[in-house]
């Protein structure tokens, strides 16, 4: 008779950031080192996307806060959305459009929160042709939200107009707000007394967006989980 399989360890999350990622048996950090000086090196980006996960800075009520605890906080807003029956807003621009689209569907479907972005090309258009695109986010945020709805701003460089426009205006009207941003730690919408920020440093689209991606997924994950068990 065979023995049931053991249960699969859980990792601490500080622990599983401090381990190097495997590829073909060594840590990336040495396919890294490894690439010919003069071609190009994939590896050192996600060696780079790593290193800014360690060091992401996060801001829970004004007071700085470990990762753990920051992406903890996070899902405790979306479990208190759900259990209040509550809206989650989503807003970003390109890539972080895409990511906010992505991380909105999986928040309503697996963890049961209403779920809304202002992703739909006529309201886009509408909005930027009548008022201009500063205002594509911020005038329906306020013809929908309510006070003690939530709304998550990403902001790849923290100083987009919109998303700043939107997030000042959801702060004045009573809706709680989570700030993801990279580049310059000093940017506008990390400033913010947001309830909850996150700041990645790197200085790459890329690497921000697949970073600010991940530690949504990873909040998100963490509910979803719970809402199972």
């Amino acid at each position: 008779m065979s023995s049931a399989a053991a249960p699969a360890q859980r990792v601490p999350l500080d622990a599983a950031l401090d381990q190097d990622g495997k590829r073909g048996g060594q840590p990336v950090s040495a396919v890294a080192d490894s690439a010919a000086p003069d071609q190009p090196n994939p590896a050192a980006w996600l060696v780079g996307l790593a290193d800014a996960l360690r060091k992401t800075a996060c801001r829970h009520d004004g007071q700085p806060v470990s990762l753990a605890a920051g992406l903890a906080a996070l899902a405790g807003l979306w479990r208190r959305q759900r259990d209040e029956s509550a809206r989650v807003y989503w807003i970003g621009n390109g890539g972080s459009a895409a990511l906010v689209s992505h991380l909105s569907q999986d928040l309503l479907n697996k963890c049961g929160v209403q779920s809304i972005t202002f992703n739909d090309p006529a309201l886009l258009t509408c909005m930027a042709n009548d008022y201009g695109y500063r205002d594509v986010f911020r005038r329906p945020l306020l013809a929908l939200a309510k006070p003690g709805d939530l709304l998550v701003a990403v902001s790849s460089s923290g100083n987009s107009e919109n998303i700043l426009s939107a997030a000042e205006s959801a702060l004045a009207h009573g809706v709680v707000t989570v700030a993801l941003s990279g580049f310059d730690a000093a940017n506008a919408l990390h400033a913010l007394p947001t309830a909850l920020a996150f700041h990645v440093p790197v200085s790459s689209y890329g690497q921000a967006e697949v970073a600010h991606t991940a530690l949504l997924h990873a909040a998100l994950d963490a509910l979803a989980n719970e809402t199972r068990t």
